[in-house]
C-alpha cells in the first residue's frame, strides 16, 4: 500500500472509538507500558487503569517522572495497582535488569506488553551502548525488551504484545537498503553514504519504524503454535506530542494544525491491547483501530527477504 496525502488526511480525521465502549475488564491481569510518564503512553495508561488491572507497570527511564505519573494516574482513575518501574530502553543492561526484576517480584505471567517508548532524533546521537538513538531505542531496545519478556507473555492465557510503529514507515527512502549486508552497523556509522542512511527530514526515524513493522511480522512467525500470543504493530497517527520537540518549526506546526491529541491517539494503543476482535490476529499492522496493509516494501518479496531481524538482533545482545 502507498500512503497518499489524501489518505493520510482522511486517516487523521477518522473518529476513533473510546475504549470504554468495547474494552473488557483487566481484573487480575498484569500490564506493562513503556514510556508511560508522558504523551501517548501516559494517556494510554490512564485508559488502562480505568479497566482495573491487577497490576499496571509504567516502565519509564526517569524514576521521578515515572513515580509522579503513577501517583497521578492512580489518583485520577481510582486504580490502586499502578506502579512505576525504571527501565532505559536504550541500555541492554537496564532492559536485562528490568526483566530480572519482573521475574523476582511477580508471579511470572505477563498479559499485555505495550512498547510505546521511542525517540525521534534528527542528528547523530548515541545510546549508552553506542547505537544511533533512533535505531538503538526504537528498534533494538524495543526488540530486546520483547525477547526478554517473551517467556512471561507465553505464560498468560491470551497475551498481547503491542509495538508502536508509525505511518511514516510508508515514506522510508530506498527501503531496499534494509537488505544490505550488516545493515545495523551501516545505520550506526557516522558516515551517511546514501539517502537511506541519512537524517534528512525524519528519514532515520522512518527507517526505525519500518524495522518495527518488519520485526512485529517476523516475531509473530516465531511464536510457538501452542501459544495464543498476539503480536501487533500500530500507527497512532500524527499526534501533538513532545516527539517532535527537536525538529523544525515546520514539522511542529504541521503537527499542531492536523495532529491528533495524545488523548485521541492513545485510543489506538488501547484498542490493539484489549479489543476482543483482535484476539488471534497476530502479525498485523493497525491504523485508526483497523487492520491495514503496511507499505509496499514490507509486503514485497524484497521485504520478506529482509534478513531475519530476530536472528540478526540476537547477534548484538
Amino acid at each position: 500500500m502507498k500512503l497518499t496525502v489524501s489518505l493520510f488526511l482522511r486517516e487523521q480525521c477518522t473518529v476513533l472509538t473510546k475504549p470504554a465502549s468495547y474494552a473488557p475488564s483487566l481484573a487480575g491481569k498484569t500490564v506493562i507500558i513503556t514510556g508511560a510518564n508522558t504523551g501517548l503512553g501516559y494517556e494510554a495508561a490512564q485508559h488502562l487503569a480505568r479497566l482495573c488491572p491487577g497490576r499496571l507497570i509504567l516502565a519509564c527511564r526517569d524514576p521521578k517522572k515515572g513515580r509522579d505519573a503513577a501517583e497521578t494516574i492512580g489518583r485520577v482513575t481510582g486504580c490502586g495497582n499502578v506502579q512505576a518501574w525504571t527501565v532505559d530502553i536504550g541500555s541492554n543492561a537496564s532492559v536485562k535488569a528490568f526483566a530480572e526484576r519482573f521475574e523476582r517480584e511477580t508471579e511470572g505471567r505477563l498479559d499485555i506488553l505495550i512498547e510505546n517508548a521511542g525517540v525521534n532524533v534528527p542528528k547523530m546521537e548515541r545510546t549508552v551502548d553506542g547505537w544511533e538513538k533512533n535505531i538503538g531505542i526504537n528498534h533494538l531496545g524495543t526488540a530486546h525488551l520483547a525477547l526478554r519478556m517473551l517467556p512471561f507473555l507465553l505464560q498468560a492465557s491470551q497475551p498481547r504484545l503491542v509495538i508502536l510503529a508509525s505511518d511514516v514507515h510508508y515514506f522510508t527512502a530506498d527501503p531496499e537498503g534494509l537488505n544490505q549486508p550488516d545493515v545495523l552497523h551501516r545505520l550506526n556509522s557516522d558516515r551517511q553514504t546514501n539517502k537511506f542512511e541519512s537524517f534528512d527530514g525524519i528519514q532515520r526515524y522512518d527507517v526505525s519504524k519500518t524495522l518495527n513493522v518488519l520485526w512485529g511480522e517476523e516475531l509473530s512467525r516465531h511464536i510457538p503454535s501452542s501459544s495464543s500470543l498476539t503480536v501487533t504493530t500500530l500507527n497512532p497517527g500524527l499526534c501533538v506530542s513532545a516527539l517532535l520537540r527537536d525538529h523544525s518549526f515546520t514539522h511542529r506546526l504541521c503537527a499542531r494544525v492536523i495532529g491528533r491529541s495524545t488523548g485521541v491517539g492513545s485510543r489506538t494503543i488501547v484498542h490493539a491491547a484489549v479489543a476482543p476482535e483482535l484476539q488471534g490476529k497476530t502479525g498485523v499492522f493497525l491504523s485508526s483501530c483497523r487492520i491495514t496493509e503496511p507499505s509496499d516494501f514490507v509486503i514485497s518479496k524484497e521485504g520478506h527477504a529482509h534478513c531475519d531481524p530476530v536472528s540478526q538482533f540476537i547477534r548484538y545482545l
